[in-house]
């Protein structure tokens, strides 16, 4: 999923998300679907540019068992596409009636100029605002599970509350490898 977390003050904004589950696809990622999260896979994520060399499309594809695998396509009435464009983010903003921060600061546009100073950070967290309902559950708390935008994966709302994480598993782990980075489809192989 491509996310930033829920607005909570000026150096945090929401960004323009792909949530397949959220976007209207709930056999794609999860324990033995499309992309089985119980096994391993690797996550590719493409920042492709323009002529004029400023970003203009985020892709995502994973690798599993072999197999590449296109994210899945928006099921939502009105916004197309399986990547992150202008385009999707403005119709997935009007879809979910959600505020168009993203493109306040100037979207993929902003994104693309901050990159020479961005830094890749992989972690594991959790989330004492809203306990990671944003990501995998309905958000947010007051809206209905039917509204468009708000399912966004099978969790509980209790799920995530981080006393209960931290208490019920002090010792969870994960692991990042074999992190790459080059060339559009040279950072990968598998059979198409």
């Amino acid at each position: 999923m491509f996310r930033l977390i829920p607005f909570t003050g000026t150096c945090d904004p929401d960004g323009c998300d792909f949530n397949p589950y959220r976007m209207g696809n709930d056999s794609f990622y999860g324990p033995g679907k499309t992309i089985d999260t119980g096994s391993k896979m690797t996550v590719v994520t493409q920042f492709i540019t323009d002529g004029s060399g400023s970003l203009s499309e985020i892709k995502r594809y994973y690798v599993q068992n072999g197999n590449v695998i296109a994210n899945a396509d928006s099921n939502i009435s009105g916004v197309t596409g399986n990547s992150i464009t202008t385009d999707f983010c403005t119709a997935q903003k009007k879809a979910f009636g959600d505020d168009d921060i993203f493109a306040e600061h100037n979207g993929l546009a902003g994104i693309s100029d901050a990159m020479s100073s961005m830094v890749l950070i992989l972690s594991l967290w959790d989330d004492y605002y809203a306990s990671m309902e944003w990501l995998d559950s309905d958000y947010p708390e007051n809206a209905t599970a039917t509204d468009p935008g708000v399912a966004r994966g099978t969790c509980d709302s209790e799920s995530g509350v981080p006393a209960t994480v931290e208490g019920a598993h002090p010792d969870s782990s994960v692991t990042f490898s074999n992190i790459k980075f080059g060339p559009i489809n040279s950072t990968f192989s598998a059979s198409a």
